[in-house]
């Protein structure tokens, strides 16, 4: 199952998720589809290939936005191709030394950290971009991307893989 596709069947706009500590409205939203042709085009340009359940979602939702709380504390968002792109190239005109291999794909609302797919990698291939950190400090997620979406839902959002 991709966690992706199954959470637009189920959620569109806000929600109401409930912990043992609190009870918290969130929001989710999604993109337009990509076509198989954007898709395509972004890998040949990049001269990388997304992981198949992350195609298959583009294919379903361009981009969207997870867990967004009414206070602006916490909240993702997966960007679009487009936005891959600019993000991508605004933290290399920053300094940031990024492979031409990664991408960036997934954005904190709260904090500008970003999640990337290095596509120099095969396996463990989403890298932790803490801006708190420098970029050879950085760390890579041990999660494939559906493993790593089914774990941030049953975390209610919560940045678990720096636990």
């Amino acid at each position: 199952m991709n966690i992706l596709k199954e959470l637009k069947s189920r959620i569109n706009g806000e929600i109401t998720l409930r912990t043992a500590l609190k009870e918290e409205v969130c929001t989710f939203s999604w993109n337009e589809a990509a076509t198989e042709e954007e898709i395509t085009a972004f890998e040949e340009k990049h001269n990388c290939r997304f992981p198949e359940d992350y195609r298959e979602f583009l294919l379903v939702s361009n981009g969207a936005i997870l867990f967004k709380t009414e206070d602006g504390s916490n909240g993702y968002k997966l960007l679009s191709l487009q936005e891959m792109e600019e993000e991508t190239e605004e933290m290399k005109e920053y300094g940031y030394n990024l492979s031409d291999q990664c991408i960036c794909f997934f954005k904190f609302l709260c904090s500008g950290d970003m999640l990337f797919f290095d596509f120099d990698k095969k396996f463990n291939y989403i890298l932790d971009g803490n801006m708190k950190r420098q970029v050879y400090k950085w760390e890579y997620v041990n999660k494939d991307i559906n493993t790593f979406f089914e774990h941030l839902c049953q975390c209610n959002g919560e940045v678990y893989w720096r636990w």
